[in-house]
This record gives structure tokens, sequence and C-alpha cells, in this order.
């Protein structure tokens, strides 16, 4: 959504002078807000004698120093360094002539600046304000645009200004602030900047200041509003940004990097600061997504500048090595690769091409689709043709060579070049000098070679767009009938021949028969899509040059219907009519239908119907989630036909008062198919892709898998340094589980010994005691009577409070839980043969407690939550949930029935490459919304199972009817054995787990309503067998995730009866002994039934067949 913002970077120049000395300014400003009013004395030191510049028409300046002054003209045009879109503003010329004997310019002027804010852009075209440069009550923005200081044209400019202030508000400039104080009740402020800038920025407001020292870096937050949990979350950014880009491309240019909020939506990168809106910085996902492009635009271009006459290439680039980046890392680099050919394919029409030499700024959905993306995925061709090391390598030395001076794509091309040993210039050259984008087509034919027997395979490739081809690099992913490897990704060149004339057509030999080929499955090239390739969505219609617009009539909200055409019909060839003016549908190539209630909605509904979306009950179902119709919006979209390409979508609003704010928004929402908001605001609340077919670039035999080959993980250039300390968690794993502590068994001196070291944890990271009488433990004797032991066991849950700030919310309190006991030598659960072994519970549950006390460490040191957060490690989870029974049942002072939510982590340490199961998520509405949200802003994917398979602590919580999910990475072979040790821990997994922990609970500690529970009155009684209660052994790994008919084999133990049997991971059991298995809790109470020895029959589902296993179960 930011991409329009950030396309407003005020980093360009009008031209470059290479290494010539920059001008030295010295100024003293004075600024009265209220008023507009400003006045600065300027002495300037420049090796010339007459030097000439543009000043702000409402300024008056008179010389000093002995200087002498002329007016040269007065005209009303662009002004000053940022080539941001900007109207025409008033300007007068003047040459400054220094004294004959004198050494320094000296200049100074009064008066007014004040451009008010107009709309950038129009339609729906992603709009947004602007201004040159303004002074009033709100705040003060100067910057070059606004020519509020003497620079000359064309000039690279240090600076040092001292700033008069009123005494509430701050300013902020680029380089170093090295002075601030209260003088005669004004603020005053010295800025100074020795690095070589193309312009002077000024912006001040009544701010609230924050800072971290980050290694050499000051991180700084200026807000206008107290607020001290957000500027956390950006300091912490800009710590780990920093530190990334440090290491990728080379040391960070300037002494502090600053956060600071605007008054107006905007997204600026200056020298050393951002400029962001006030709900830009508050959306949640800004710190994955803007937040990195804004800080490594410091390295590209606001220390590299762009030299404009030869192209912006460092959009691009920007965007690639932050935004793209950020996707890679995520596993979803194809994804927003595709992405961004979509969004050429849909908004550059005919005639709204050009050259990369020709762009300078985003200003249109082409522009961007141009200037970023194109440029975006020429470094990606580059990279991919000369490899990662090679690239780096190039962009530090470019960035070391051209620090502070004007660079070109000429440049880029020489770093890279020298770096690979390859003269890439004749490549770049191409791609920066023309315009289009190759087509592709893909043949497979095979032939006789002469003098062989067997057929040969190859694919033919041709570039079929009218002009002449491109030089690329098509990557060709070949699986073969005979392939016991994965698949193989060749290369086929297009490249120039003897006479330099690139072929239309070429060859690539497959190494066999094929069971699959895929051309560019992963879309690293740049080149014009199929629109089979892609699903149909928003921008198709928002990029179109012609369409329709229907209207309803005689619905609630007409008005807001019209003033949402107008708008969106205002730029290119657009006709908007009332649904029962037509008597058939719009044939133009992109038709709106707005409304609930108009006919014309059905070419969409029919289409969206068989995708599964409906509306029945009063509720939106779309893919994956469910929605009240009579308080949301829903936004789909249908290709009616792809030649020639026409597309249709429907937007509906339960709520009039929505309808203003969706014509605000669905522009920003390009890349979706369809979309729900709730609210009048509206927020967000489902988005997503329909899904696609077969690409024309993809053959495949008959009898193969009719889904695309796997995608291809690649690492990413680098990486965020984590929040979390890996190491530290690992370590925490390795102190629970050694030999010394016995497995940390119920009622046992290793279990005293585990929970005091974790209670001076809880200290080390800043909680609160929670316990009996100021302290860290809840402690009780636990009656005992088994065949074999009787009495009492003492039994202790350390409890740690991080105090909710929020004095309306005393008494609630959100929960988080882990057990530190596990088993000891075996008991209360034990396989048949590991009795006395010791059971280390690496993963079951040392990764929990490790994920609690590094998620209490940081929270406490940087968030201040609304409602009282409250960490528990208890003890007797292993025996029936003991310790959270025994908090639910004694806590006083923050009631667990007051709790708004509660999470338990257990077994977290197996992540791998798998995802975070949440388990539970039924028991409140709103936690499958709040897992899907932590997956956007974090990029910790997660899936949510609304049962309850788990069992773990939360259970305690459903049984008085509060909302709970249990963490876990799920069931694996070491399950309650001696081989759950720490060695097999997943210390990277423990940081995603942690992440997602820490944005759920800094959420839950801050919201203001309770979840909407649905346990019922009395919760869930439901509670898992006692431990030890099951006698028997299949051997079956479950998959938790699965929602299908009976339980789905995850895996299977090796030299289990069901390996013997012969099950295998896929199965799925359907029933046992005739009896049918209704899900995990059924499996579970049905094998409980059993006993050791018996032979039972297993009815299950193979690849679409039923089949009958026969299994003996064996003692557990």
């Amino acid at each position: 959504m930011l991409t329009l913002l950030l396309a407003s970077s005020l980093h360009l120049s009008a031209g470059s002078v290479a290494g010539a000395e920059p001008i030295k300014i010295e100024a003293q400003v004075l600024i009265e807000p209220g008023e507009g009013l400003i006045e600065w004395d300027c002495t300037l030191h420049h090796l010339a004698r007459v030097i000439e510049f543009d000043l702000h028409q409402g300024l008056e300046p008179v010389a000093t120093l002995g200087s002498e002054l002329e007016e040269l003209s007065m005209e009303t045009v662009t002004a000053g360094a940022g080539l941001d879109p900007q109207r025409p503003i008033g300007l007068r010329r003047w040459r400054l002539i220094r004294g004959e004997n004198a050494t320094l310019h000296g200049i100074r002027a009064r008066g007014h600046i004040r451009e008010d804010l107009v709309e950038v852009g129009s339609g729906a075209g992603r709009s947004f304000s602007s201004t040159p440069g303004i002074i009033c009550a709100e705040g003060i923005f100067l910057g070059g645009a606004s020519a509020w200081l003497p620079i000359p044209q064309e000039t690279l400019v240090e600076f040092k200004i001292e700033v008069s202030l009123p005494p509430r508000w701050r300013g902020v400039s680029q380089g170093v602030r090295e002075e601030l104080k209260i003088e005669a009740g004004r603020r005053l402020e010295r800025w100074s900047c020795d690095r070589p800038q193309v312009e002077v920025f000024l912006i001040a407001a009544p701010f609230f200041e924050y800072h971290r020292t980050v290694g050499s870096v000051e991180a700084q937050a200026f807000l206008r509003t107290d607020d001290p949990n957000l500027a956390s979350k950006y300091l912490e950014g800009t710590a780990q940004y920093l530190d990334m880009y440090n290491r990728l491309l080379g040391p960070y240019p300037y002494s502090k990097f600053a956060l600071v909020e605007n008054w107006w939506e905007s997204g600026y990168g200056m020298p050393s600061f951002t400029l962001l809106g006030p709900q830009v910085i508050r959306l949640p996902f800004i710190l994955r997504s803007s937040y990195p492009h804004e800080i490594l635009h410091n390295w590209w271009g606001n220390s590299v500048y762009v030299a404009v006459e030869g192209g912006n290439w460092c959009e691009g680039l920007t965007a690639y090595l932050a935004d793209h980046l950020i996707k890679e890392g995520e596993g979803r680099g194809w994804e927003y690769r595709r992405d961004v050919l979509k969004k050429y394919r849909s908004y550059v029409k005919e005639g709204e091409d050009f050259p990369l030499r020709e762009f300078r700024s985003r200003h249109s959905g082409a522009t961007e689709a141009v200037g970023y993306g194109k440029s975006l995925m020429l470094w990606h061709m580059l990279r991919r043709m000369i490899g990662d090391d090679a690239f780096i390598a190039g962009l530090q030395d470019f960035y070391r060579k051209q620090r502070f001076r004007h660079a070109s794509f000429d440049d880029l091309a020489d770093a890279l070049s020298e770096a690979s040993g390859e003269d890439l210039r004749p490549f770049v050259t191409t791609w920066v000098e023309r315009e289009g984008a190759p087509e592709l087509e893909m043949a497979l034919t095979d032939y006789h070679s002469v003098g062989v027997a067997e057929h040969t395979w190859r694919v033919k490739l041709t570039q079929v767009q009218r002009d002449a081809p491109f030089p690329i690099e098509v990557p060709v992913l070949f699986d073969g009938v005979e392939s016991t490897s994965p698949s193989q990704m060749l290369t086929a060149r297009f490249a120039p021949g003897e006479e330099g004339e690139i072929p239309r057509s070429i060859f690539i030999e497959l190494p066999g028969p094929p069971r699959r080929v895929d051309v560019d499955p992963l879309f690293d090239l740049f080149r014009r899509l199929d629109w089979s390739e892609t699903p149909a969505t928003l921008g198709d219609i928002f990029g179109a040059s012609k369409g329709t617009i229907v209207l309803p009539v005689g619905e609630a909200g007409q008005g807001a219907w019209s003033d949402l055409a107008t708008s969106w019909s205002s730029s290119g060839e657009w006709q908007v009519v009332a649904a029962d003016q037509i008597s058939e549908f719009p044939s133009t190539e992109a038709v709106w239908i707005l409304g609930e209630s108009n006919p014309w909605r059905q070419e969409v509904v029919e289409r969206a119907t068989k995708r599964g979306v409906t509306l029945e009950g009063g509720s939106w179902s779309l893919p994956g989630t469910t929605h009240d119709a009579s308080d949301h919006a829903v936004v789909l979209v249908e290709r009616l036909s792809s030649d020639p390409p026409r597309s249709c979508g429907w937007v509906s609003a339960a709520l009039p008062g929505s309808i203003p704010g969706l014509a605000r928004k669905l522009p920003h929402y390009g890349k979706y198919s369809f979309l729900a908001f709730g609210g009048e605001e509206p927020q967000n609340d489902a988005k997503g892709q329909w899904p696609v077919g077969l690409s024309p670039l993809t053959w495949s035999a008959e009898d193969s898998p009719s889904v695309p080959s796997e995608r291809q993980l690649r690492e990413p250039l680098a990486r965020p340094g984590p929040v979390f300390d890996p190491a530290r968690m690992a370590e925490v794993v390795r102190w629970l589980t050694r030999d010394e502590l016995a497995g940390r068994g119920i009622g046992t001196e290793g279990l005293d010994v585990a929970s005091d070291w974790v209670a001076e944890g809880f200290e080390e990271a800043g909680l609160e005691p929670g316990g009996s009488d100021g302290s860290w433990f809840q402690q009780w004797d636990e009656p005992l009577q088994t065949v074999h032991r009787r009495g009492a066991l003492r039994l202790r849950n350390v409890i740690g409070v991080l105090p909710g700030s929020d004095p309306e919310l005393t008494s609630q309190s959100v929960v988080v839980m882990a057990h530190v006991d596990h088993l000891g030598l075996g008991w209360p659960d034990v396989r048949q043969g590991e009795e006395g072994k010791i059971h280390p519970g690496a993963d079951d549950n040392a990764s929990g407690v490790a994920v609690l006390i590094e998620t209490a460490r940081l929270l406490a040191t940087t968030h201040r939550p609304a409602r009282t957060i409250i960490f528990i490690a208890t003890s007797g989870e292993e025996w029936q949930l003991k310790g959270s029974r025994r908090y639910v049942q004694e806590q006083k002072r923050w009631p667990a029935t007051e709790a708004i939510a509660a999470i338990s982590i257990d077994a977290v340490g197996r992540l791998g490459s798998g995802r975070l199961l949440v388990l539970g998520t039924g028991t409140a509405s709103e936690w499958v919304h709040i897992a899907r949200g932590i997956g956007f802003t974090t990029g910790v994917q997660s899936t949510s199972v609304a049962d309850d398979p788990g069992g773990s602590d939360q259970v305690a919580f459903h049984e008085i009817g509060v909302p709970a999910v249990q963490l876990t990475t799920g069931p694996h072979a070491d399950y309650h054995r001696p081989s759950d040790t720490a060695d097999k821990v997943d210390s990277d997994g423990l940081v995603s787990v942690a992440t997602w922990l820490r944005e759920a609970l800094i959420y839950l500690g801050d919201r203001k309503e309770p979840l909407t529970s649905n346990l019922g009155e009395g919760g869930d009684q439901r509670q898992r067998p006692a431990a030890g209660s099951r006698r028997v052994f299949l051997g079956t790994v479950p998959d938790f995730a699965d929602t299908g008919a009976g339980v789905r084999i995850e895996d299977v133990i090796a030299d289990s009866p069901a390996a013997e049997a012969g099950l295998r991971a896929g199965d799925r059991l359907l029933t046992l002994d005739g009896k049918e298995i209704d899900g995990l809790r059924g499996y579970a109470r049905l094998l409980g039934e059993l006993e050791p020895g018996v032979e039972v029959v297993l009815e299950i589902e193979r690849e679409g067949n039923h089949l009958r296993v026969r299994a003996t179960l064996r003692a557990r």
C-alpha cells in the first residue's frame, strides 16, 4: 500500500556537478508557526564570487557583510532539488556578489511561506497530498522545493543552522543535533551536517522525542502524541535494519536515523530521517514493508545521489533490496515478482510505456510499474546472471566509490561488471534505453539425432512481442519421467549471435523425457505476462484506460456511490451509468458494479460462487474467512474474458458510511481478487487472490500432477537481525535439560532447581513478582494417591507480572504460560522399556520456557501494556494440568475469570520448515484474525486449528470460559521419550515463535474490548485423558492442522506397529475396528479403550482409495 507514499522521496537533483566543491552555509533561523513567519541570517562560503539562486516569492532578502544583491527575475516554476511531483510556485531569482575584500557572502531574509496541501495524482491512480513547503500552526515543512534558503542550483551543500522555535516545539534536519536548550522562552537547536547534501530540510512540530543508541548511530523517534510503545517499535526496527544494511552494503552514512510523524499522510525519505503520516506509522505492517525501504534510501538516493539525466535508478534498487528482500526472506519472493509483472500488465497500456532512462518519479500507476517494477526486475535479472556474491560485491563497491556523489545506471553497471568479471554495460543499456518487455511462448518438441535411436526432447522458446528480442536468460524447470532427484533448473539464453542480432527463437535440450516443464516458474524475468498466469485483481480495472461504472438505483448511500464513481472516473475514458439505464452488460474492458442491490452484480457473483464465496445466514464466506454481512463491505473481481482481456468488479457496502473510505482505500489494494472491510472506517479484515491454473509456459504430461512444481525457496541477500536472541534461548533449553535436573520430574529437587532458575530469569527480565506474599511462587501441596505412591507432592508455579497502565483495566489480565515440569525418570507417563531413564523434555517443554523468558525480557524493556500481562511457568502440567488449574482456582489479585485471554506455549522447538500451530482458535471469534494479522505484520505464518487437540494448560482456562490457545510446532516421534533432547530443538524456530507471541501479547494487552468467547457459559469442560491413562502404542504421528475426516497421519514412527502394518505419512485413518474416528479426540478415546497385544482393523484412505490394514498394538 505504501508504495505510492514512498514514491514521494525527496532525494533527486535536477542536475549534478561531479566533484564540485559544496557550498557551506551557516544560518540563524527564527520561526513563528502561528504567524507563518520565518526570518534567517545566512553566511555562505563558496569559491565563486558571484552566485545565483532562487528564493520563495514570500521572502524579502537583504545583502549583508558588504555583499551586493540583485533581483534577476520573478516567475512561477517548480523549484529546487526535489523531483517529487509538485505544483509550480512563485520564485524570484537573485544574484549575490561577495564584497571585494570579503571571504563570505552575507544575506538575510524575512517573510512567509505557506503552500497549502494539494492532491497529486487523481481518480483511481493512487493520489496523495503534497506541498513544496509550509509554515503553519500544525507544523513546519521546508525543503529544496520551497526555496527557503539561498542555495545555487546544481550545487551540493554542507550546513550549520541554529533554529529558534516555540518552547514546546522541536525541529528535525539532516545530520546531527549539536545543541538543544530553552533560552528566553524559546527552544534553541543547532543542526550540523558535514556530508554534502542536495538540499536542506527543516521539519518542526510539538513533538515528543524518544531515542536509543545503536552502535555509533542514534535511533530517534519524533511523535506528535506521547506514545512510548509505538516509539519503541520503531527504535527497535531502526536497530534491526541498520544492522542488516551495514552488513550488506557498508557503513551507514549518517550519525542518526529518525522516524518523524507528519501531520498529513506522507512517506518521505530524507537524509538521516523519514517523514511518515499519522495513520501510516500506525499501520501494523509498515515496520516490515515500508520502513526498511525508508532506511535503505540513506544508502540509495540520500547519500549516493541520482544523476537525473541518466534516469532514476534508486527507486527500483531500493524496492528490490527492501520490499522484495523482506518478501524473499518469507519465501514469497516469487509472489512479489509476479505482482510486479502483473502491475506492469495491468497499468502500462499502449502509449504509456517509456524507457527507464526517462523515469524521474512516480505520479501514476504506469510510472510506478516502470520506474519501480521494471527497474527492480533489472537488478534481479543481473543478480541471477552473476550470482549473489558478485552482486553484493558490486553494490558495495558502487556505494564506496559514489557516496555523496551523483551516479547513474551506467555507474552501477560498471561496478557490477568489475565485481563479476563480465561486461554488463550492453545488457543494462538495452534495458534502460528500450521501452516494452518480452513476451514468451513455448513449445515442446522431440527429434531424432543422426545415429541416435532414442528421442531427444527440447523446448522451443520464442519472443513474440512486436519489438525486437531482448537479451534474457530464461530459467526452465525440468522434471523428468526418469528423475529420482528434485527438479532441475536449466537456463536458455537469448544472446546476440555473430552478427550482433538476438534470435527470435531458441531451443534448449532437455536431459531426458519430461514429466513436466515450467518456463520462468518463479517469475525471474521482466516480461509481459499472459493473463492466465495471474488472477483477476482490482489492478486490472484500476489500470484500464476505458471502462464503465454502473451505479445502484434507490440504494442507501446513493450520493456516496456517485462521489466514488466521480473520483474513479476522473482519468481515462470512463463512463458512469445507472443500473436501470442499460439493457445489457457493458462491453468495455473494465466494469465496476456498485451497490448490494445492483442487478448487474450477478456477472461477478455467479463466478465467485463457484469459488466457494457465499452470502448465507447473514454471513459472508470468503476463502478462509467469514464476516458479518450487516457491517461489512465486500469486493469481488472476476475476469470475464482473456482475449480480449475484460474484468469486472463488484463493490458492496452494508454501511453507507463506509463508502467514502472504500473510494479512498481500494485503489491501494490493486493486487487482490477479493477483499472484506468492517465498520465505517472501514478496516480491512480479509484479502486474497484467486488461484490460477497452468501457465501457457508450462507443459505437463497427462498423468503428472495438475499442480505446479513446488516453489524453490531462495536465501535472501540479507536478513534483519533478530530482535530475539536464538543463542540465549538455546542456552535455556540446554540448561533445563541437564542431567543434573533429571528431567524436571514433578515433586523432585530437579524441578525445584529449575523453578528457582526461572524465577531468577523473570527478575532479570524486569518483571514484578506475582506469587504469594510478594514472592515469585504460588506454592501448594497436591494430594497423591496411586498404586505405588501415597501422600502429597509440593508444587510451585513461578509467576511474573508486567503491570498494566490503564486504571480502567486494573483487574483484567492476559495470561501466558509454559510448563517447566516434565516426566523425570518416567512419571506420570512412560513408554514401555523407558522406565527409569531421564526424560530431558527439550521440546516438551524447555522450548516453551525459553520462549516465555525471552519474550518477558523483551516486552518488559520495550512495552508498557494497558492491561496486565502475567507470565507463569507452571508445574504439574504433565499431571492433569495441576499448576494451571491451581492458578485458576486461587488467583485473587487478577482473577482468572477476568482474564480476556490465555496462551499456553507447549512444545515449540521443532518448527523447521513447518508452520506454527495455534490450537483452540475456535474458543474466540477473533483468534483466527489475530493469527492472520500477526503473519502479515511479522512474516511468521501460522495455521489456526479451531479445535484443541493439544490439551495443555490452556484447557484450565477453557473450563472457566476464558478464550485460550496453545502454540506448538506439532507432535513428533520423540514425544515423551528420552530422545527429546536439546540438540533437536530449532533455535531459529524459537525466534519465530517468540516473535508471534510478542505480537499477540502486545495486541491483547492493549486491546480495549474483551474477546468474543465461543465457549459458552461454564466454558469447555472437555479434558484430555489423564497422563498415563492410555496403555497402548500404535506409532502414528497425527496432523494437528488437518480438518478433514478422521485423522491424517503426519508421520509414522520407525519399527512401530503402524510401520509394520504399512501405514504411511499422508494416510487418513477413518475407522478403528469399525468405529468411526471422530477427529483427534475421538482417536485418542478409542485407543484409550484398548489393551496391548490386541489386533485392530484400521480403515484408511490413501490417494483416493479405501484400504483396510491390521495392526497389533503394543504396550505404551
